[in-house]
């Protein structure tokens, strides 16, 4: 499902990523660990097409991210580590809103809406501005705006950043129920 080969990206004189190769299969949930500027984001974002590689490739779902960027988005789910977010929209007008620029059909937007509501236990949470959100429910804003589409793909960096330890069982949760139609890569 995801395969990148031989990927290297520099800032100046900085070597973000050098070489870095290899394969995640399809339902697999993968980490990509290491310490802060070892280059993990970098690469999130050359994967989702948000930046391009110096040298190397990343196939996702058999489409090259280079060649490619607006169907592999089309595929791809991606939570940044601080999501943007549109402070003053309710968080279901957001919701609508990537549904719209997803593409997604109108007949399959409530459901699909719904479901990522669900997903990411914000029912309670639908009528109230983003800004108004503590950091963790915003984080779930970004969680349910990655998943609304059902993505092949989803991409998820530093998932649990703002949340208190339930939250993050949960998370945790709603990540093991995803592998079902997706590939996770955190």
């Amino acid at each position: 499902m995801i395969d990148v080969d031989g990927v290297s990206k520099a800032y100046g004189a900085t070597m973000a990523l050098d070489d870095v190769s290899f394969n995640v299969g399809a339902g697999e949930v993968v980490g990509l660990l290491g310490p802060n500027g070892a280059g993990k984001t970098t690469l999130m974002r050359i994967m989702t097409g948000y930046l391009q590689a110096d040298a190397g490739r990343v196939l996702v779902d058999g489409l090259d991210v280079a060649i490619q960027p607006l169907a592999v988005q089309q595929r791809v789910g991606y939570l940044m580590e601080n999501a943007p977010l549109y402070h003053e929209m309710s968080v279901q007008r957001y919701l609508q809103m990537i549904a719209e620029l997803r593409q997604i059909p109108k007949d399959e937007q409530a459901a699909l809406i719904s479901s990522a509501v669900r997903a990411a236990s914000l029912g309670h949470m639908l009528t109230r501005p983003i800004g108004h959100l503590s950091k963790g429910y915003r984080q779930r804003v970004g969680l349910a705006q990655s998943i609304v589409h059902r993505p092949k793909v989803l991409i998820l960096d530093e998932p649990t950043v703002g949340l208190d330890p339930t939250q993050i069982i949960e998370v945790r949760s709603l990540i093991d129920e995803l592998t079902k139609h997706s590939t996770v890569l955190l």
